[in-house]
């Protein structure tokens, strides 16, 4: 194999590990406004399936401009549950998969002895 081709194939696998975090992070970005704007909604009693994209941003720039003066405690809470369920819920999923992965096998088979095997062993 040429080895110029190496160094091309390196950069290539880095634009698309780049690519793909950077797509990942938006989404997370993404869902986390929506729950947001989604929580923001539900608190003020407003049927949160309405709650679009941009729901929570215009609230902010409501309550900047005076118009929600009573809210500001409601953005922070629904801003702060938004990104801890859209970020640290997949965080927390890949931390069960890799603690799962790197449990220790348990060979064999495990059961209830009988009376005979009790007797048999002494302890009776």
């Amino acid at each position: 194999m040429d080895h110029r081709s190496s160094p091309l194939r390196q950069h290539l696998l880095t634009a698309v590990v780049t690519l793909v975090a950077l797509a990942c992070l938006m989404a997370g970005l993404a869902a986390s406004l929506w729950l947001a704007s989604f929580f923001l909604y539900a608190s003020l009693r407003i049927n949160p399936l309405h709650a679009g994209m941009w729901g929570w941003v215009d609230a902010v720039l409501m309550w900047r401009d005076g118009m929600m003066p009573n809210v500001g405690r409601k953005l922070v809470g629904a801003a702060l549950f938004g990104v801890l369920v859209s970020l640290g819920g997949p965080v927390l999923g890949f931390h069960a998969l890799w603690a799962s992965s790197h449990r220790r096998r348990l060979y064999g088979s495990a059961r209830f002895a009988n009376e005979s095997e009790i007797r048999q062993a002494g302890l009776l």
